[in-house]
């Protein structure tokens, strides 16, 4: 079971033009499973436009936390012949500073499986961002908040999948080049947008690459795997 996982930051504000259509369907083309960030607005266009080319478009049902006004902006799309969704849950990070106060940053789970019964567990989460926060003084306590929120969704995650075995990949915009992820281990690229796995497990990686071609849409780039599980 190979497959081509995006994770993508649509940088979706109200105020922002977002290409929706543009975007899917050029998703639609190059990958088998998209974890989305930003998805903070426009969520039935986003659904219409999956729903035009068969895909199942998905987020949080609930997921109001503290001072939240957005959403955590997380949300997954996949063709509907190629995967049936067995369960979904929200988790908000218990910390977060400056503006992320105002969003509902976490992670965003769900198991997967193929009609031929072979599953698989994806985590999408999106970490404290810097973009408000200046000085040294402050960064600093960036990394501190991710690696509390990193702590929390490893703490959370890890003795479940010990329960109940099932291959896993931990994905989205960690806003960081570091792994705060203790027990795993991402695979190799630049930037922010990451995807990784549990030490314990293998997974084999066949391909990866940034796409420059989408050009302007967002202030990312889509970032693709195809990976298999061994």
């Amino acid at each position: 079971m190979d497959f081509r996982l995006i994770t993508y930051n649509v940088h979706g504000f109200p105020w922002i033009d977002t290409p929706i259509k543009q975007i899917v369907a050029w998703l639609v083309k190059n990958t088998d499973i998209a974890a989305l960030q930003e998805v903070w607005c426009r969520h039935t266009e986003w659904a219409a436009a999956f729903a035009a080319h068969g895909w199942v478009f998905l987020r949080p049902a609930r997921e109001s936390h503290f001072a939240s006004v957005f959403g955590s902006g997380l949300a997954y799309a996949w063709p509907s012949n190629r995967w049936q969704l067995q369960d979904a849950r929200f988790y908000p990070f218990l910390r977060c500073i400056g503006i992320d106060v105002f969003v509902t940053k976490g992670w965003f789970r769900v198991d997967l499986a193929t009609p031929e019964g072979a599953h698989v567990r994806i985590l999408n989460t999106h970490m404290q961002a810097d973009i408000d926060l200046v000085g040294p003084y402050l960064i600093d306590r960036t990394d501190e908040v991710r690696m509390v929120q990193a702590r929390q969704l490893v703490e959370t995650e890890m003795p479940l999948l010990r329960r109940c075995p099932i291959p896993l990949l931990l994905v989205g915009d960690i806003n960081t080049g570091e792994n705060w992820f203790p027990g795993f281990r991402l695979f190799s690229g630049p930037g922010i947008d990451h995807c990784g796995h549990p030490e314990e497990q293998t997974w084999q990686l066949l391909t990866n690459r940034i796409c420059s071609e989408v050009g302007d849409w967002s202030d990312h780039l889509p970032v693709l795997w195809r990976v298999r599980p061994s």
